[in-house]
Parts: structure tokens; C-alpha cells; sequence
């Protein structure tokens, strides 16, 4: 991998105007962005297995999957947990007490993986449309430029004093969710629909159906879907769907308590 420039990055935030706010955020004086990041010590493609071990547990008739159940499926046993609080930050999965639970997109793309990869990435692609991933993307990167992976690590991240290497490896799922592609010399490029104008999001009726909410990641929240969409789902979409909410409800339920 090397570190060397080979293209400039474009920026669309004024770093002037920010000051440190951790190793993966960065603040302002009215608002504090922070971006939960993937462990570097697992990669993105095992990381995803997590994801689609989420999706068989849950299929067998149980609400949600502890980490005894994925660690036993995939065989990973470091850093599992921050690997799923990401897959839950970017809308993939919902946590609770009891467990982990994917969320409609996530079913989609867990059960994708298990069978044909290169439909679960498009699947991917589709599901973080309206993410943070890929508006900071378009935000900071320019089109039609050849860059470095630290080119992109580099643009994508808040702060010049962030940790560089967290951005790196989300580089590595940039490309899986077919957000860049490399060419024959190693660079990188985004690919066409990354234009940074956020359209895809809100003109795609299945991004719509099928992303997850970003205000409370913490919670998993899935977007509302109507009596229609809930008509058109298949019986393990509703089922994911179903789940989604009753691990919400709990969660609620006991805040309140």
C-alpha cells in the first residue's frame, strides 16, 4: 500500500472551523460529529460475516444473536463487539438486551453474502446510500480523481490529528460497498453514483425501504415503511422487520422503566 499522493482530495468542510474532538470525531462550536469506526484487526469481509451469522441465528426463530452465537459461527473471537456496534452505527443491525438483530437491510445483505457476494455488495451500496459512509465520502472526495488509499483516508477524515489507520480500513469498505474501484496501477476512484448531491437516497423508493434511520443509531431505528411496502416485503424481510421493532421496543420499554 503506498502513502504517496497520487492525486489532490477534495475537502468540503472548513477544517479551520473545527477543533479535536476525539481520535474519530471532530467538533464545532454548535455540533460535536462523531463517527464510530470498524476494528482494523478484523477485515471488512469477516466483518460482513458477522453480519450474516446476525441473519442465520436470528432465521433459526430467535429475536436476536448474543456473541457467543457469532463467535461460534465465524470463528472470531477479537474486537467483535466494536465490529458490531459499526454494523449497527451504519443501519445494519439493531442492538438490545437481548442481543444483536439485523434490520431489514441488513437481512438483505447478510443473507446476500452467504450466496452470491457481488449481489450482497450492490446490496451494501444500496443500504448505505443515505449513511454517514457515503455522505462523507462525496463530501470530501473529488470525482474522476485517481487517489491513494491515505489520499482517501486522509480526505475523509474530521481532524489532521485523527488516527489515520481506522481510515484506512474503512477504505477497505468503501470498495466492498462499490463505492470506489482500483485500477490496474493500485489507485482509486469513485465510481459514478458517488456524485456528492445525496439524490440517490431520496429518489430510490428501495433505498428508502430498505436503509436504516441515521438519527439514533444507538437504538438501530428502521425507516417507517407503509401498508404497501409492508405488502411487498418477503416473509423473511417482514420477519427481520418484526424483529427490528420488538428489540426496540424492549430497549425503550426498560428506559422508561
Amino acid at each position: 500500500m503506498s502513502s504517496s499522493s497520487s492525486g489532490p482530495a477534495g475537502h468540503s468542510r472548513n477544517r479551520a472551523s473545527t477543533r479535536d474532538a476525539g481520535p474519530h470525531g471532530a467538533a464545532t462550536a454548535a455540533k460535536t460529529v462523531s463517527y464510530r469506526m470498524p476494528p482494523s484487526s478484523i477485515p471488512a469481509d469477516r466483518q460482513i460475516d458477522l453480519l450474516a451469522a446476525t441473519v442465520t441465528t436470528c432465521a433459526t426463530g430467535r429475536s436476536a444473536a448474543k456473541i457467543r452465537d457469532l463467535t461460534r459461527e465465524t470463528g472470531l473471537t477479537r474486537d467483535v463487539t466494536p465490529a458490531l456496534r459499526f454494523l449497527t452505527d451504519t443501519g445494519l443491525l439493531t442492538s438490545g438486551p437481548a442481543g444483536w438483530a439485523p434490520t431489514v437491510a441488513g437481512a438483505r445483505v447478510g443473507r446476500a453474502w452467504t450466496t452470491d457476494r457481488e449481489t450482497a455488495r450492490s446490496l451494501l451500496g444500496e443500504a448505505w446510500r443515505d449513511c454517514w459512509v457515503y455522505r462523507l465520502l462525496a463530501s470530501s472526495v473529488t470525482p474522476d480523481t485517481p487517489l491513494s488509499v491515505e489520499d482517501i483516508a486522509k480526505a475523509m477524515r474530521p481532524y489532521p490529528t485523527s488516527r489515520l489507520t481506522p481510515w484506512v480500513h474503512l477504505v477497505d469498505w468503501l470498495e466492498l460497498a462499490g463505492y470506489v474501484e482500483r485500477s490496474d496501477d493500485g489507485t482509486l476512484r469513485l465510481t459514478a453514483p458517488a456524485d456528492g448531491t445525496g439524490s440517490t437516497a431520496q429518489e430510490s423508493p428501495r433505498g428508502s425501504a430498505g436503509a436504516a434511520a441515521p438519527p439514533d443509531p444507538q437504538l438501530g431505528l428502521v425507516l417507517p415503511l407503509s401498508l404497501d411496502q409492508l405488502g411487498q416485503l418477503t416473509a423473511e424481510d417482514y420477519r427481520a422487520v418484526m424483529q427490528s421493532l420488538a428489540a426496540i421496543y424492549d430497549v425503550l420499554a426498560r428506559q422508561r422503566s
